[in-house]
């Protein structure tokens, strides 16, 4: 089954590099069907990132309130708000797959969601802190299971 794994952030705001983190643990470790993405989007142009393919992995940061490198697994329909949005005129992944499909974009049919629960998305600072950085590592690991099991 033709994969991406997309990691979304920026590498230069601390913790908000999170999926981009997963990534790079991720180079080199999947099978050849599955392709590796890093991207700074949202909304619509995630969109751009996973056109094309069957199965779709998209990590990104997470600011719930959870303890700080919390993974949490989940589908479009879990949601509640953007999913690295970067604009507040974009709309939000749910509603942007919903128009790419409308659209008759060939999206995945099976999208999952890792979020990393983070502590500091807003400081300039390249390199997540060190909890962010165990909850790539664990989500790093339940992708290469979850691919290892279908």
């Amino acid at each position: 089954m033709k994969t991406v794994v997309l990691g979304l952030g920026n590498p230069i705001l601390r913790d908000d590099g999170a999926g981009i983190e997963v990534i790079k643990l991720l180079e080199g470790k999947l099978a050849a069907d599955c392709e590796l993405k890093m991207a700074s989007v949202g909304g619509l142009r995630i969109l751009d990132q996973i056109c094309g393919f069957e199965r779709a992995i998209i990590v990104d940061a997470l600011l719930n309130g959870a303890p700080a490198g919390t993974v949490r697994k989940m589908g479009p329909d879990d949601l509640a708000g953007d999913l690295h949005a970067s604009c507040v005129h974009d709309l939000n992944f749910k509603e942007a797959l919903q128009l790419g499909r409308m659209m008759g974009m060939p999206l995945p049919q099976e999208i999952t969601i890792y979020g990393i629960e983070v502590a500091d998305p807003f400081q300039l600072r390249e390199g997540c802190s060190p909890d962010v950085l165990s909850g790539a590592k664990k989500a790093a690991r339940l992708i290469r299971e979850d691919l290892e099991t279908k």
